[in-house]
This record gives C-alpha cells, sequence and structure tokens, in this order.
C-alpha cells in the first residue's frame, strides 16, 4: 500500500474494500430501493397489498392501515 491509503489509484478505507467498491454497492443500493418504492406505489394505486415482516410477523399494509384507522 502506497502513502495516504492510496492503492494503485485507489484510495482504500483500509478494511480491503475500494472506496469505488463501496459506492457502486451504494449506487445498487439506491437502484434497487428506488425499484421498490415504485412498484409499492403501483401496488397501492391498483389496490394490491404491499407485506412487510414486523416483530417477526407477515402483514400487508392494507392491515396496517386498518389497525391505525385507515391513516398511513
Amino acid at each position: 500500500m502506497a502513502e495516504n491509503g492510496k492503492l494503485n489509484g485507489y484510495i482504500s478505507t483500509g478494511k480491503g474494500v475500494r472506496e469505488s467498491t463501496l459506492r457502486e454497492a451504494a449506487k445498487g443500493l439506491r437502484i434497487g430501493q428506488d425499484a421498490v418504492r415504485k412498484a409499492q406505489e403501483e401496488n397501492r394505486r391498483l389496490g394490491i397489498p404491499n407485506w412487510y415482516m414486523i416483530n417477526g410477523e407477515i402483514v400487508s399494509d392494507i392491515e396496517i392501515a386498518k389497525i391505525r384507522g385507515g391513516k398511513k
């Protein structure tokens, strides 16, 4: 490893993972989160429930809305 944490033109985090790898992983995560958010919105628009696991129990957002009195 060269000085200042640089390794062959890449900045190292000191944990063996390059900053560029972390940035690509973060980019992929954002893309996935955006896709999930859009699918959830479309499901709601179409009246299709979205399913979640809360405290080990699988529930739909429709069930959650009923519990909360229709509030989101």
